[in-house]
């Protein structure tokens, strides 16, 4: 059998020759500086605005349902208790599956008719809730509703991180996620007050008008389509073209110290450009090369091959590649574990302040748990983007760690309200942040997937949680249980430090 014909490079274009082989000479410093330094991208814009109510809809519908299921359950249907929770849990078995599958979709649709037919899909499911079928059938519902969630959160997440500035990513991601804190504040409210006042049925119809309103949101939304592979190969050369022209254009009389900042300025702006095209860390052709074999003049790397067979390289080489973007499972792990520890407090919360004797300042928990969001989250996304992830995350991890031990020793209202606040900077800052790590290292091919590895893990913690310590609860009481879990949060804040140690050491 002949050996199959070795791959070749297309020759460079003349143009691009020379351009590569100019990268040496040095330009201006008023041409460099102009480019080195561009101009600021706005944050609020219609796409992010949009999307960011459009998160805060779907939440809302979440959390409004979630709160209330397992009564609804229990009243009407008389199921036995275990039913009656699989009934609000099967939600989030629906979402996880969901992870698996929404990046995928994303490619095969794309995102907006991907979007708009999920939050369709979560008006007539949400609107079946009335019809009182039977609780096998409200079990079908809620996972085929986890799943639609689940699709809408995590492309809806896809587009905002994608139109968020570079730069900004930190506070961008963080105002985003204060949706997901006003929908965890209103919906279990709102549901628990219709509930207890109007009745079930209400509360299907309010939670159907309020994700209804994602619908308009979705067709507001125009942004940019997904970003291709060739398309940023292209881009990446003509930056590079560009910068490599101003480098020709410099005159030859330059003093010699000049040139060596020109020169290494422009450098800089090669590499940035040759990284805006690369796929990982370990794989970054860069256009302008002319020879494959030889060390590139603007980045210094010896380019392998074209942008799109290595995506496919890494597609085809792993089956778990379309579904698991593996440069964010370590953060996402870390987020994970977090979120094990918080899913104590939506199962357990409300038994241990009645057993405490107090189920009042349990019935506003989650509401100073909102605020405390809301104050610190605009604060810890802007800190984030100047500083990194080290100094904001570390004392958001120490805030959960003392949030708990707060909680498990509570003998009065303020320590519950206390405890509240500490626990609502703490995973809200670890939430924002988490995600914001995982997609700044993220090449926009690989949004969609890498945004579906971290609700994942996220999905994961919150889902399993409930079932194991459901059965630790018998054992050690309510309070042991809540320094079990700041014994958790000390774990994941070990994991951070690794984590964020192993990232720092990569860069």
């Amino acid at each position: 059998m002949p050996a199959p014909a070795a791959a070749t490079r297309p020759a460079a274009s003349p143009a691009r020759q020379s351009a590569a082989s100019a990268a040496v000479r040095p330009a201006p410093a008023s041409v460099l500086s102009s480019r080195a330094k561009p101009a600021p991208q706005p944050l609020w814009t219609r796409n992010f605005v949009a999307g960011t109510l459009l998160n805060f809809f779907i939440a809302g519908n979440y959390f409004m349902l979630m709160v209330v299921m397992t009564a609804y359950a229990l009243a009407v249907y008389q199921a036995p208790a275990a039913v009656a929770a699989f009934c609000a849990s099967a939600f989030i078995v629906g979402t996880l599956f969901s992870r698996f599958t929404a990046a995928p979709l994303m490619e095969r649709f794309g995102r907006m008719p991907l979007l708009l037919v999920g939050c369709i899909a979560e008006v007539g499911l949400t609107a079946l809730y009335l019809l009182n079928e039977p609780v096998g059938t409200l079990i079908g519902v809620r996972l085929v509703h986890g799943f639609a969630y689940g699709v809408c959160s995590t492309t809806i997440a896809t587009v905002i991180t994608s139109v968020v500035p570079p730069d900004r990513k930190g506070e961008g991601i963080g105002y985003f996620m204060l949706s997901v804190t006003l929908g965890s504040a209103i919906g279990p409210f709102a549901g628990i007050f219709l509930a207890n006042n109007f009745g079930y049925p209400v509360v299907f119809i309010v939670a159907s008008v309020l994700v209804a309103a994602s619908i308009p949101a979705a067709l507001l939304l125009r942004p940019a389509p997904s970003t291709r592979v060739r398309g940023n190969e292209q881009e990446a050369e003509a930056e590079m073209a560009s910068a490599s022209d101003a480098v020709a254009g410099t005159v030859a009389d330059a003093p010699l110290e000049q040139a060596r900042e020109d020169a290494a300025a422009v450098a800089d702006n090669t590499r940035a450009a040759c990284a805006a095209a690369a796929v990982s860390a370990d794989d970054a052709p860069c256009p302008v090369c002319a020879d494959a074999d030889a060390d590139c003049p603007a980045c210094g790397r010896v380019p392998s091959t074209h942008l799109e067979e290595v995506v496919a390289a890494k597609v085809e080489g792993s089956p778990l590649a379309r579904f698991v973007e593996a440069g964010v499972l370590p953060i996402s792990v870390v987020c994970g574990l977090l979120f094990f520890g918080y899913s104590s407090l939506l199962t357990f919360l409300t038994p241990y302040a009645t057993e405490i004797g107090l189920a009042r300042a349990a019935s506003v928990f989650f509401v100073v748990y909102a605020l405390a969001m809301f104050a610190t989250r605009p604060f810890t996304g802007r800190a984030f983007d100047r500083v990194g992830p080290h100094p904001v995350m570390v004392p958001a991890f120490v805030s959960f760690v003392l949030g708990m031990v707060v909680l498990a020793l509570a003998s009065n209202d303020w320590m519950v309200l206390g405890a509240a606040a500490l626990l609502g900077f703490g995973v809200g800052t670890v939430q924002s942040c988490g995600l914001a790590m995982a997609v700044r290292v993220t090449s926009d091919a690989r949004l969609s997937v890498a945004n579906a590895t971290f609700y994942m893990l996220l999905d994961v913690g919150v889902g399993v949680g409930p079932i194991l310590l459901g059965a630790v609860v018998p054992l050690i009481g309510y309070a042991n249980l809540y320094l079990a879990m700041a014994a958790i949060g000390a774990c994941a804040l070990a994991l951070f430090l690794v984590v964020a140690k192993t990232e720092k050491g990569a860069r």
